[in-house]
């Protein structure tokens, strides 16, 4: 839920507007258009009039500032609006010191560690523009530059009109972030040091977030939750293979910049890595093999069916990743066995006796008779 209006005990810094052009700023007395002044500390969504909300994409200092369509599940659009005296404020990432911050040689803006410099604070005006509840934020390092959604979806700073959608702000405090829908992670980004690839992960993760539950319905089918929030990094040392997942308290997909850059037709390869994430809550081990495995048969045939690779000379079953999907997925069918990925999620390994268990045969004979 969310809250259209808020007390304040503030001053309200007020500016006036004709023919859309700021003409000066002082304390406001009372009109039909003023607003309340945010309560300070508090988290706000902060959507521009010219479409989709501000968007930070990593808790790192020297992190991206974008824009993004609205979105109440996301935690990357919440910001903490702090007083910070003199009638300025801080915008920061929640939980963080990191604040927007304007770079004074290419009026780029970012998310820097807050020092209490002018280039990171900002003077609130209410503007008339539409219903009367937007802000103009103005620079305090250059009050005729405010705060602009720019046309590449990157924030930005322009000279200042109030006339000008893009740099019309609401303020919408938050009272919380909305549930996600049930196994739908929440999914943060961090492209941070490859940001002409950020678009392209926005869309991915919209992608991943649509399927996840899929998977978990495939391997867990709540034998275990599912991670239910995770984080992918763009991270050029990956430079080996395309990507990999770390567990931890918030698991990580970190992929690698030079595949990312030069595969951008390929989801799958995250998708690969988020089967992985979901797997994490097992509480016992498996072979590393039937990891990689379980997590090829996801992407190869359930999320891109009939891509699988062709088998090389010198696989088996326990070659891992689509060698394995493939006998996975023999096994399944000929067996009539559409719960082994989730049996081989959910039980102990072992000595692999659960094929003999299940077919009768062993790993090595049920190989050997699949066709190749």
């Amino acid at each position: 839920m969310i809250s259209r209006r808020t007390a304040a005990t503030a001053v309200l810094v007020a500016a006036t507007a004709v023919s859309g052009t700021v003409l000066g700023a002082g304390t406001a007395s009372a009109s039909t258009t003023d607003l309340p002044l945010p309560v300070s500390g508090a988290e706000y969504r902060v959507s521009s009039k010219a479409g989709g909300a501000l968007q930070w994409d990593s808790r790192t200092t020297g992190s991206n500032v974008v824009i993004r369509d609205w979105n109440e599940a996301s935690a990357q659009q919440l910001w903490t609006i702090k007083d910070e005296g003199a009638g300025t404020w801080s915008v920061k990432v929640p939980g963080t010191n990191n604040a927007i911050d304007r770079d004074t040689g290419r009026n780029t803006v970012g998310s820097w560690n807050y020092v209490g410099a002018d280039n990171q604070r900002w003077s609130l005006h209410n503007t008339t523009l539409g219903d009367g509840r937007g802000w103009l934020l103005r620079n305090v390092s250059d009050p005729s530059l405010c705060l602009t959604r720019g046309a590449d979806l990157n924030a930005k700073v322009a000279a200042c009109n109030a006339g000008d959608p893009a740099q019309n702000w609401n303020l919408d405090r938050s009272t919380g972030t909305t549930p996600p829908t049930p196994g739908r992670p929440v999914i943060d980004l961090d492209y941070s040091q490859a940001p002409d690839l950020g678009p392209w992960l926005e869309r991915q993760k919209q992608t991943l977030a649509d399927y996840y539950p899929t998977i978990s319905n495939l391997v867990t089918k709540g034998a275990w939750t599912a991670a239910p929030r995770f984080r992918i990094v763009l991270d050029p040392q990956i430079t080996d293979h395309p990507a990999e997942a770390r567990p931890g308290a918030v698991p990580e997909i970190h992929a690698g910049v030079s595949y990312t850059r030069g595969n951008q037709n390929d989801t799958g390869f995250l998708l690969h890595e988020a089967a992985h994430v979901a797997f994490f809550g097992h509480p016992d081990d498996r072979p590393w093999w039937l990891e990689e495995g379980l997590a090829d048969w996801v992407r190869y045939y359930n999320f891109q069916p009939g891509t699988v690779h062709p088998l090389a000379p010198g696989d088996r079953y326990d070659s891992g990743y689509s060698a394995t999907a493939r006998f996975i997925d023999h096994v399944a069918k000929t067996y009539r066995r559409p719960d082994l990925p989730y049996l081989l999620n959910t039980r102990n390994y072992g000595s692999g006796q659960i094929w003999v268990q299940l077919t009768g045969k062993t790993a090595d004979q049920l190989w050997n008779e699949m066709p190749k």
